[in-house]
């Protein structure tokens, strides 16, 4: 769901809970071709079971190996670019900005913003989220899922200090970059034209869209799309009809979200509603 494969070699096992919104945890069994990025605008902690991969993130490459845990900010584009063996296991949760704030700032723990892609080597880190994966399969109550999802934070927060772990290496994005990406945030539901767009951060639309491609690792109108889905994943989440999440969400009719959100999500609306909350192995469709 959160992460589209174009192959069928790519198969990911989707949790999520009612008990528990605003937080999904993927399985995902990798082979073959480089799987299709999407960028998701959530919190991400995803470990690497087995196998090494390259990972691209700020223009820069770094190695992530089997055991190590890629801890990343929601707006970064970290993501594989090569794979070092014939087959990856990962296991990553993607954890809504707000709630990861609420859980991680009590504790003094750096906020969802203040995060980098960090690697982190710490085996309790992929303990917490495996626990929470099975508490979820399993329909725990909602005390043992926030009580696991705190438990999980926790031991990222702290680990992001830790002196073994690897801080990928790069830095804020170029000026112009980081207001062309704010100015999408600020008006993703609008109609955005990239000539507005390159005039509002005084660039070509040429520079602008190779500038944006090499810093956040997709086009503008591409990130855009993206955050109006995860806005309307949330919506849907909290039961609002399709018709409402297309028009909340910027899209020209309810036939255009649809198709938007199948071919990005992996269901229909009414599909990710309907099975959200039950936990399920599904071979991800091609993008086409």
């Amino acid at each position: 769901m959160l992460s589209l494969s174009a192959f069928p070699a790519h198969q990911f096992h989707n949790l999520r809970s009612d008990q528990l919104p605003g937080v999904e945890v993927v399985r995902g069994y990798h082979s073959g071709p480089i799987a299709k990025w999407q960028f998701v605008p959530m919190v991400r902690i995803s470990a690497l079971i087995s196998g090494t991969v390259r990972i691209w993130s700020h223009g820069r490459a770094g190695l992530v190996r089997g055991g190590e845990t890629v801890v990343n900010a929601p707006g970064s584009g970290a993501r594989v670019v090569e794979r070092l063996s014939e087959t990856t296991e990962t296991l990553s949760a993607y954890i809504s900005p707000h709630l990861f704030d609420a859980v991680a700032a009590p504790a003094g723990g750096p906020c969802a913003a203040q995060l980098e892609v960090h690697v982190v080597a710490q085996k309790a880190l992929v303990g917490a989220m495996q626990r929470l994966a099975e508490a979820i399969g399993l329909h725990a109550a909602a005390a043992e899922l926030r009580s696991l999802l705190g438990a999980l934070i926790g031991i990222a927060c702290s680990s992001v200090h830790d002196p073994a772990t690897r801080t990928l290496p790069g830095g804020p994005l170029r000026p112009e970059i980081a207001r062309a990406r704010q100015m999408i945030q600020e008006r993703f539901a609008q109609t955005i034209s990239l000539g507005a767009l390159a005039d509002g951060v005084g660039l070509s639309k040429f520079h602008l869209l190779r500038l944006f491609r090499e810093e956040i690792g997709t086009t503008p109108h591409a990130y855009q799309l993206q955050l109006r889905i995860s806005c309307a994943r949330e919506m849907l989440d909290r039961r609002a009809s399709a018709a409402v999440v297309a028009l909340e969400c910027g899209f020209a009719d309810q036939a255009h979200f649809t198709r938007a959100f199948k071919r990005i999500v992996g269901y229909t609306p009414g599909a990710f509603k309907r099975h959200a909350w039950r936990s399920r192995l599904t071979e991800m469709p091609a993008s086409g």
